[in-house]
């Protein structure tokens, strides 16, 4: 995991959390992040195949790092975004993963659940902190500047408090 830490594959915040988990004789981790605030180039967010991100932040940002990614960019459709903090975690066995979802949810990772059965139990951790809209459509600016310090201030608000999630995650390790 250093080594991924070194080449930025690893959001530098969530290390602690991985580094309890996978010291367990329960769990490892396959991939996370921390949760992070997105621009993206897109006709619509679920495109991942034709998804260009344009900026992305694992931090609360500025109304001014908002406003200068969006105006160096030339594309005719343009997403932001907050997404939640996700962690998948192979457990040991149906056991392990029922107890690390009963702990993810009183955590506040409402939405997390086992998303395979077969060679590995792998449990999906995840919050419901989300926020999609677009900025741009066809070539068409659809939120007028004054309201981008309304919308950073709302983005931020949700990373923050998934990031929280995250802590109190790590309190049960």
């Amino acid at each position: 995991m250093r080594e991924h830490l070194l080449q930025g594959r690893v959001d530098p915040d969530i290390v602690d959390l991985l580094d309890r988990i996978n010291s367990s004789s329960d769990y490892y981790t396959t991939s996370s992040c921390s949760g992070r605030i997105q621009l993206a180039a897109c006709g619509h967010p679920g495109e991942k195949g034709k998804l260009r991100v344009l900026a992305k932040w694992h931090r609360p940002i500025k109304v001014e790092e908002l406003v200068l990614a969006l105006n160096s960019c030339q594309e005719l459709s343009v997403w932001f975004s907050v997404h939640p903090p996700i962690l998948h975690i192979v457990a040991r066995d149906l056991e392990a993963a029922r107890k690390l979802l009963v702990q993810a949810r009183n955590s506040g990772f409402k939405h997390s659940g086992i998303q395979g059965l077969g060679r590995r139990v792998v449990v999906e951790v995840m919050s419901m902190e989300r926020l999609e809209t677009p900025l741009r459509l066809h070539g068409v600016d659809l939120l007028e500047p004054w309201a981008y310090p309304m919308l950073v201030e709302a983005a931020n608000k949700l990373l923050i408090r998934s990031k929280r999630r995250l802590e109190r995650l790590k309190e049960l390790f």
